[in-house]
């Protein structure tokens, strides 16, 4: 994938090495639901920390030298091509979905739904855990109250 501006032309070179450095760099395990996550949230930290781990000149070499310049790229590709942040994080997708780097290869349809879908990249235990804890804080309060009023 290329992503060009007037001043810059990189390219997006997909890996296996460079898809576990994003998910160190986000902090987690799962890379699809690290990118959907912050695809939803519009996480701008994040979208940039991908295009930096991902983004090579033609000989292989990183394009950036650091954060501020993916920003500033990020800025001018929206500018000059009308595009969003949702756009961008979109054509990303496409073109990771594409080379196969997601947990299994989704047709259009099965990506635009993964994408529209913001439940999609909560992790229920997560959400199971959250409401078991407040069960739990619920009934100990209650519990503690009727022990002192007893």
């Amino acid at each position: 994938m290329i992503f060009k501006t007037n001043n810059k032309e990189i390219r997006l070179v997909f890996s296996t090495r460079k898809i576990v450095t994003v998910s160190n760099l986000l902090k987690g395990k799962n890379f699809e639901e690290l990118y959907f996550d912050a695809m939803n949230k519009n996480d701008l930290e994040a979208l940039s920390k991908i295009i930096y781990t991902f983004a090579e000149d033609e000989a292989g070499i990183r394009s950036f030298k650091n954060f501020d310049e993916v920003y500033d790229f990020i800025d001018d590709y929206k500018e000059e091509n009308k595009k969003t942040y949702e756009d961008v994080y979109m054509e990303l997708a496409g073109a990771i979905n594409d080379e196969g780097f997601f947990t299994k290869k989704m047709t259009k349809k099965e990506l635009q739904s993964k994408i529209s879908d913001p439940l999609s990249s909560i992790k229920m235990d997560e959400v199971i855990k959250s409401s078991a804890e407040k069960a739990i804080t619920k009934v100990v309060e209650k519990e503690a109250f009727q022990g002192y009023l007893g």
